[in-house]
């Protein structure tokens, strides 16, 4: 755990779970209108990617890849992380983009699931749930943004000694605009944690639950944003991944009620990484849709008329290794920067 930061002091109990949290009413008044997309994101470069068992027993997105050497695995993945670098910034994207300090993180290329920033300016850490990724948050990192922005820093990183976790905009996703917090509940995703993160600043919680097909039974997905995503106008989800019909319908009447177009989705679609999409746009404000080649070639016609029917440019690039062997795609690659609105 990080201890370099200013402590949140406990000041009331949650009733619910019996535990004294760091803040049981929101940590501060949420702004009156919040962003939905930014123009900057933080990138860790992939000093280390390979193979991560520690993560494969509930990730079923990884694959080991035997027939490359790991030298090789780890050069794809640094020139796939690289050109979606510069993509993004030929678009107008800002990439702060950072090493791996400690050089040993199988999946540090994936940094929203350690890290997310809040324009309340607040920078939030996170519990996860493998002890060998608890090594990608960097201090001087955290140091660096919260300076810069004059953020304070909230750190839930203690309930990994619960056994609680909440591995940030992987197991969260949100829409900021209207407050509303979706998670697909998972061992990598408490209930408990996400509802004190909703309770903290200011979120609806929206919780169900997702599965996949793997080796002839159902099995639950891992993060809630290979399932889903949501932008401006559109929430691109996989809808017939969640059994439960009541789920079902509470995802589908509050994604109609904050006014967003559903682009539904198959399971085949996930498994390509067209839930692993984020919005984001150019520095000019041009709107942007930035998903893998893979995502991309993945798309039906329907679902491409209703993207650009929005605005929104695609933005693709090939991240074949880092999503066959990580398991993750373009979002998972990208820490959405929100700079203070006050």
């Amino acid at each position: 755990m990080l201890r370099i930061f200013r402590k949140v002091h406990c000041r009331s109990v949650d009733r619910s779970c019996g535990h004294v949290h760091q803040a049981c009413r929101p940590l501060s008044a949420a702004p009156t209108k919040r962003n939905q997309v930014t123009s900057s994101v933080l990138m860790v470069q992939p000093t280390n990617f390979k193979y991560n068992a520690a993560t494969a027993f509930d990730n079923h997105f990884q694959n080991k890849v035997d027939r490359k050497s790991s030298d090789q695995i780890a050069r794809e993945a640094g020139a796939e992380f690289d050109g979606l670098v510069r993509a993004l910034r030929q678009k107008g994207v800002v990439v702060e983009e950072t090493e791996d300090a400690v050089k040993i993180s199988p999946d540090a290329v994936f940094p929203n699931n350690w890290i997310s920033f809040h324009e309340e300016r607040k920078i939030v850490l996170y519990p996860m749930k493998a002890e060998n990724r608890r090594k990608e948050r960097q201090a001087h990192v955290v140091k660096r943004w919260s300076e810069k922005l004059n953020a304070r820093v909230v750190d839930y990183t203690r309930y990994e000694k619960e056994g609680k976790y909440l591995e940030g905009t992987g197991s969260m996703v949100l829409d900021r605009e209207n407050g509303v917090a979706y998670a697909c509940l998972s061992e990598r995703t408490s209930s408990e944690m996400f509802r004190l993160f909703c309770k903290d600043f200011g979120y609806r919680p929206i919780e169900f639950h997702a599965t996949q097909p793997v080796q002839g039974k159902m099995a639950p997905i891992y993060h809630t944003n290979v399932v889903m995503a949501v932008g401006k106008d559109l929430a691109i989800v996989c809808l017939e991944s969640i059994g439960d019909s009541r789920e079902k319908e509470m995802l589908v009447k509050t994604l109609e009620s904050t006014n967003k177009e559903i682009v539904p989705i198959t399971i085949q679609q996930v498994n390509d990484y067209v839930g692993n999409v984020l919005e984001l746009q150019s520095k000019d404000g041009e709107q942007l849709l930035v998903m893998s080649s893979r995502a991309y070639r993945a798309l039906t016609t329907d679902q491409l008329n209703q993207i650009e029917a929005r605005k929104l440019e695609i933005v693709h690039t090939p991240l074949d290794t880092i999503e066959t062997v990580g398991g993750g795609g373009a979002r998972c690659m990208l820490a959405e920067i929100f700079p203070p609105v006050y």
